[in-house]
């Protein structure tokens, strides 16, 4: 018996009216899935930009040479200002004249500015038998498999909202004083080799009560894991206490 199984068990019969019946060991199959996605970052505009974004909202200017001159900044702060503004499409040129895009408009109003789009990609991990996205890492598998498991989900029943929810469960989307990260787009998705999770399941019998009930360690998550003891529970309870009636 290892640490984790001894802390378990001994924390589980602490209770004198609890009697373990019987434990079990098996893995667990989750799907691995790697997602490749867009990230933006919004972040207070700077007041060099809103004071840029207000002289070309009036379309006076044509240069960056004007734009310096007018409000005694350095030309190369202003050129380097407007190449990020032109990629991010808050501005464009026309034949005369800087002027704001549609975008450029509503951020200038709200003060927000939307930094260009970032590729990142992560790994989530789906178990069928759950019907959701788990986390938590995952150790030596155990050789036998749960013996309720199902068949795999494939990816063309996943909708878009499904990737983000993953993602958010990793905590990529992030929160601080420097700004707000989210995601833009999900580029693609692709299905690697699954993994087992190891878990420990403890049969057990509340005597006074004659109660039997179930417990299962997912040592992936690391908690205690009520969908399977429910799956367990339902499926085998009337034959345990037929099995156990006279103990």
């Amino acid at each position: 018996m290892d640490a984790m199984e001894k802390k378990l068990r001994d924390e589980l019969l602490r209770n004198p009216n609890v009697k373990l019946l019987e434990t079990l060991k098996w893995s667990l199959p989750v799907q691995t899935i790697d997602i490749s996605y867009e990230t933006v970052k919004r972040t207070k505009m700077d007041i060099l930009m809103k004071m840029l974004l207000t002289a070309f909202r009036t379309g006076a200017f044509s240069s960056a040479a004007e734009v310096s001159d007018m409000l005694v900044v350095e030309p190369l702060f202003i050129e380097d200002m407007i190449e990020k503004m032109t990629a991010t499409g808050m501005i464009r040129q026309s034949t005369d004249a800087i002027l704001l895009t549609d975008s450029g408009k509503r951020q200038l109003e709200s003060g927000i500015y939307v930094q260009p789009p970032e590729k990142d990609e992560t790994t989530v991990h789906y178990s069928p038998v759950h019907e959701d996205f788990v986390t938590g890492e995952v150790e030596e598998s155990v050789k036998e498999t749960y013996r309720y498991m199902k068949d795999s989900r494939q990816l063309s029943s996943y909708a878009d909202a499904d990737w983000r929810r993953a993602l958010e469960q990793l905590d990529v989307l992030k929160q601080d004083e420097t700004g707000q990260i989210t995601i833009q787009s999900i580029a693609s998705v692709t299905e690697l080799d699954g993994v087992f999770a190891p878990c420990i399941e403890f049969q057990l019998r509340q005597v006074e009560e004659d109660r039997y009930f179930v417990r299962v360690w997912n040592t992936m998550t690391n908690l205690w894991d009520e969908k399977l003891e429910e799956q367990i529970l339902a499926k085998e309870v009337s034959e345990w206490r037929e099995r156990h009636t006279d103990n």
